[in-house]
Order: C-alpha cells, then structure tokens, then sequence
C-alpha cells in the first residue's frame, strides 16, 4: 500500500463504518423510544402498506362496536316503552272483563271506561313520544333502520320497522254485529212459542255451519223470562259457534257478537227459531283501540277482542327487539374478537422486539466506539511520511 497524505483510504473506510454503525445506532434507538419497529415507510414499505390496512380495520372495528352498543341502546328504549305499554293494555284487558259481568250497572261501567280512556290516551301518548337521540320509535315512522355494525361498507343490520303502537293503529279486531229489536210484541211471541212447544233456534257463527239449540217446554213462563231462556240458549253454544248474545242495558235490544275463527277473513252472526229475536250481520275487521268502550257488555267483548290483538302485537314487537339485542350483542362479541386478532396481526408487523433492538444497541454502541478510536488512529498514519523525511 502506497504512503499518501492527500487521500487518506483507511480513514475514509473508518469513516464509511462508523457512519453505517451510527445509522443502525440511530433506528435501534428510534425503535426503542418509540417501541415500533416501523416508524417510516423506508423501515418496512411494504409492511407499512400491509399495517395501515390493518389500522383501519382496526379503527373500524372500534367505531363498529360502538354503533352496535347504540343500537342495543336504542332497542332497550323502544322495548323499555313497550313493556310499559303491554302492562297498560293488561289494565285495560282487566277493565274490558270487570265490565262485562252482569253486576255492573251503568254508572259502573261508566266508571270503568273513564279510566279505559285514560289509559288508552297514554298508550298513545307513549308511542308518539318514545324517541332515542330525536328519532321517534314507536309511531311508525322508524323504519328501514340500517346499523352499520362492520369496518367495510355493507357490513350492516338492518331493522325493517318498529311496531306501530298508537292508538288507532293497535288492535285489530275482525267480528260480525247483528241486532234484534225486543218490544213487547216480540217477548210474548217468544213466551206463546215456549209456552206452546219446546223451540228450536239456529244459531251461525262465522263458518257458516248451523247449530241447532232447543229451548224446553214451559207453560208458565213469562215473557221476560223467555226472553232471558233464549239469550241463555245462544250462548250455551259460544264455544261451538263464536256467536255471544247480549241484552242492551235498556233492555230494548239484544246484540249479537260473532268472533272470527283461523282462516277466516270476516265474521257473520245468524241466529233464526223465534221471528222476534232473529238477526243476520256481517262485518269486516277493523284496527285501533281508539274505537272501543266498555259502557256496556257488547262493547267490553268488542274491547277484548281489541286488547288481545294489541297484547299480541306489542308481545311479538317486544320478542323481535329483544332479538334485535341479542344479534347486536353476538355482533359486538365478533367485532371484538376480529379486532384482537387483526391488532395482533399488526403489532407482528410494526411493533419493535426489545430484545433484539437492545442487543443491536449495544453491539452498535461499541461499533461506534471502535470506530470513533479507528478513525483517530487513522488520522494518524499520514504522520509516518514525516519520518521518510528525516
């Protein structure tokens, strides 16, 4: 190797050393201040791509979670107002029941229908009020409700509507209504009948097949009581034909009430033997238990036809929202476990093993050492052409 003074290669190859030594110094220390192993795209390119992607499944996942925990929130608001609502529709029902006993009379049965009123304006009140963070639950309006419970676009559970709760919307109820003008005419008429012969009435409910029912013999009936025996007979076969008879509270009147069986779509209420009680109604269904009253015993069983719709609807609303909340809840769980594993699989790629860095650390702290003494001794050798000159 030639003595040189203007190039000096040892020194400079010192120098090309101790450089890279201090740039792995560097990041070492860069890694373990920041504890990632990836701090910029030139650390990792593609793994800083791969990472990112990650990241935001991951920040996804997060607001995901949240958006499910809102919408278990919300349904436990709408079935909160629910379950209130089917215990008013309870009182109710019991209400419709005590007044369609025969003990009651008129200012009874008024009574019981001032707190029937009171309640069903509540019902109302409740649906059209209900509302979690300005968006009305239970009124109708809240449908096509999509949660976006997922990181991508599409991932999402979709509630296609809240059940409509108000009261005319509430309670639907199918029957057949007949009438039977009752003067004095038509009662001894029935009393000649009965007092005569054993008498046959028919009596059709709404599939049409008739049921025959007689009423016996009874030379010492009066037409009062002919009156009462005929109602009797009807009724016996309620179960038989859905028909129920009642005597208006005037007692000018008696109502005939016929429910619909499965299958049917409208009711009818025949009832033929005595030309004086005698009736033939049809009518379709009908929604709302805004249009019932229990002033008198035809009116409660109209009411409890009404009741039960509504109980039943607001029992299969609040069964579908407290599936609603398991779904969410099954959802959530998911999200969580698909954030732990992607997190995982980021902190794989970006975060700084500690024990390699500290280990590289040292190693290139005493690199920097040695190189920093090298570069000295180097330095030092042109000196030795001065004892050329000598």
């Amino acid at each position: 190797m030639a003595m040189t003074i203007n190039t000096n290669v040892v020194s400079i190859n010192a120098q090309r050393n101790l450089g890279l030594s201090g740039g792995s110094l560097s990041t070492s220390m860069q890694r373990l201040s920041s504890g990632l192993r990836v701090n910029s795209a030139k650390d990792d390119a593609a793994g800083l791509a791969i990472a990112e992607r990650m990241s935001t499944q991951v920040r996804g996942f997060a607001v995901a979670s949240r958006n499910a925990n809102d919408g278990i929130s919300l349904a436990q608001t709408a079935e909160g107002a629910l379950g209130k609502v089917g215990d008013m529709l309870q009182r109710m029902r019991e209400l419709a029941v005590q007044s369609g006993n025969a003990t009651n009379s008129k200012s009874d049965r008024e009574a019981l229908n001032a707190e029937l009123v009171q309640l069903r304006s509540e019902v109302d009140r409740v649906a059209k009020t209900t509302s979690f963070n300005g968006s009305k639950l239970l009124d109708g309006g809240f449908t096509g409700g999509v949660f976006q419970v997922g990181a991508n676009a599409g991932d999402n559970i979709t509630v296609g509507a809240l059940a409509d709760t108000r009261a005319d919307k509430l309670g639907q109820a199918s029957y057949a209504t007949a009438s039977a003008t009752v003067d004095a005419t038509a009662k001894d008429a029935a009393r000649d009948a009965m007092t005569n012969a054993s008498v046959t009435i028919t009596v059709s409910g709404a599939d049409g097949v008739g049921v025959t029912v007689q009423i016996a013999k009874d030379e010492n009936v009066t037409s009062e009581e002919a009156l009462g025996r005929f109602i009797e007979a009807v009724n016996s076969k309620t179960a038989d034909t859905g028909v129920t008879a009642f005597l208006a509270d005037d007692g000018k009147s008696i109502e005939y009430r016929a429910t619909v069986g499965e299958g049917q779509t409208a009711a009818s209420a025949q009832v033929a033997g005595i030309a004086g009680f005698a009736a033939t109604g049809t009518a379709a269904g009908s929604v709302g238990i805004d249009k019932m009253d229990i002033k008198t015993q035809a009116g409660a069983w109209e009411s409890l036809q009404r009741i039960d719709s509504a109980i039943d609807k607001v029992n299969s609303a609040r069964a579908e929202l407290g599936a609603i909340q398991t779904r969410f809840e099954k959802s959530i769980e998911n999200i969580d476990i698909m954030q732990e594993n992607i997190s995982a699989a980021r902190g794989r790629i970006t975060d700084a093993d500690f024990a390699k860095e500290t280990a590289n650390l040292s190693r290139t702290q005493i690199l920097q050492q040695a190189g920093t003494a090298m570069v000295a001794q180097a330095n030092q050798l042109p000196q030795n052409v001065l004892k050329l000159l000598q």
